[in-house]
């Protein structure tokens, strides 16, 4: 029986499922070592958001991380996740400047990429998977999984054999945004994959929004899946992965080892633990089944930047009704696959409705651009109702003129002029020149902690922290510190 293999997700998906984004680039290298030992198959180490997310808001230059991280972990390929159709998911960005992004992540240490097409239009994605295999990336291919009348066990099998015949990847993975996947459907489903891979590997990936992505891993286990994307204890759960330990502990009663280093794993939760104690951040936390994901589908992170947008509104009350509209607005629109971007069109239309107080009054771009087919081939048309309203719009006119245009590097360099590295001007097409300037000139980040996270020193922090300690003392090995607390 062939061991179990863990893709490590905590520093790319965990991270932006529990945290926002927010781990900084030392509080990756301060644990890199030991996720080097742990054995991990592949490490999710990073996306397009987070390359965005490092410059705008934390001032740190990703080319810059990854490098360091390959030198760092060089025991599993690090994985970037890309849309495999442009660089950019709001508007298109493609052409040449596809190929110098991948050759620019080969060269900092990046060797597998995870190419997803939201509406899984395998055709879509040719040229730039072949572009990849062509700089020698390792290329994963995901069947984004969605819960519908239409998105059947047939839909699957016909998509995993278009991935296996166009796109000759080295690995196809399952891949639950929604944690909408249960048991009952991992049964059905899994062999339905298997039996058009022609030998490609398995992964599977899923979140626990709905409480069921560890007993959906068991059930795909026991089915011949040998590979699952899972994330340290501290930022799994929730809207993340199932947590590694929970996974391994209940795989190994049904007869299923790992060569993973349980010691490594152990330091990993300590390390994120303690980060999440000292920063303020969240813990990833078992949540209660809820019929209602099933229904609006709206990944854990939209929600999440959802509930945030609507209370700087002042308009939080309402947040029950726009998952609701959600649901209405999806079928309206042949019922897309809630994922990245097309869960954000949906939400934004959907709160746009509520706010507005009639449905369509304003209709988003997005929306727009999505039903005129910009966002790629869907498998049912727009409510004709809805299309025909948007077809009397003179922005739907402006925005029918539309062509997807090439872009190369060059292209940009000539739009800002000099003074940028070719790495710059690629991060140009995520955020502003006022943002790579920023970047700039923020002071360095240190790339090692040196605060401690030994239980000792955990626990005289929050010591410290408590308002009612005015003095106390430690002893050990004859040596005694007496700290008295002024004001």
């Amino acid at each position: 029986m062939s061991a179990i293999q863990i893709v490590d997700t905590t520093i790319r998906d965990a991270n932006q499922s529990v945290w926002g984004e927010r781990m900084t680039t030392r509080m990756m290298f301060d644990i890199a070592p030991a996720m080097n030992r742990a054995g991990f198959h592949a490490i999710d180490a990073t996306a397009m958001s987070h390359f965005e997310y490092a410059v705008r808001y934390l001032r740190e230059n990703p080319f810059a991380r990854m490098k360091r991280l390959a030198q760092l972990i060089t025991s599993a390929p690090l994985s970037k996740m890309m849309v495999g159709t442009t660089l950019n998911i709001f508007r298109y960005v493609g052409g040449p400047i596809f190929e110098t992004w991948l050759e620019r992540l080969v060269a900092n240490g990046v060797s597998r990429v995870q190419f997803m097409e939201s509406s899984n239009n395998m055709e879509d994605m040719v040229e730039n998977c072949a572009s990849a295999r062509k700089l020698g990336l390792q290329v994963v291919i995901p069947l984004v999984y969605t819960h519908s009348e239409i998105h059947t066990d047939e839909y699957y099998a016909e998509k995993t054999r278009d991935a296996v015949r166009l796109l000759e990847p080295d690995i196809v993975y399952l891949k639950d945004p929604g944690g909408l996947i249960t048991p009952e459907r991992t049964r059905t489903i899994i062999p339905a994959i298997r039996k058009n891979l022609n030998g490609t590997p398995l992964e599977f990936h899923t979140h626990c929004t709905t409480g069921l992505g560890l007993n959906c891993y068991l059930e795909a286990l026991k089915l011949g899946v040998r590979t699952f994307h899972t994330a340290s204890r501290p930022l799994a759960n929730g809207p993340s992965q199932p947590a590694t330990e929970s996974f391994l502990h209940n795989a190994s009663h049904l007869g299923h080892e790992s060569d993973l280093d349980g010691g490594a794993l152990d330091e990993m939760a300590r390390h994120f633990a303690y980060i999440a104690e000292t920063e303020g951040l969240p813990t990833g936390q078992p949540v209660e089944y809820d019929e209602f994901q099933f229904q609006h589908q709206c990944p854990g992170g939209v929600i999440s930047n959802l509930k945030r947008q609507l209370e700087q509104l002042g308009a939080l009350d309402k947040l029950d009704r726009v998952l609701h509209e959600a649901v209405a607005v999806r079928r309206d629109l042949g019922y897309p696959i809630m994922v990245t971007p097309l869960s954000q069109f949906v939400v934004t239309q959907a709160t746009i409705n509520i706010l507005q107080g009639e449905r369509y009054r304003v209709i988003a771009d997005e929306v727009i651009r999505f039903a005129l087919g910009h966002y790629g081939k869907q498998l049912r048309p727009v409510d004709p109702e809805l299309m025909d309203r948007m077809d009397r719009l003179p922005r739907t006119k402006d925005l029918a003129k539309w062509e997807r245009t090439p872009t190369s590097i060059d292209d940009i360099r000539k739009q800002v002029g000099a003074g940028y590295s070719d790495e710059e001007l690629l991060l140009l097409v995520l955020v502003q020149e006022d943002d790579i300037k920023a970047m700039r000139e923020a002071a360095p980040k240190p790339t090692e902690s040196t605060r401690g996270n030994t239980p000792l020193a955990t626990y005289l922090r929050r010591v410290l922290k408590s308002p009612n300690v005015r003095q106390f003392s430690v002893n050990k090995d004859g040596v005694r510190m007496e700290v008295r607390v002024r004001g």
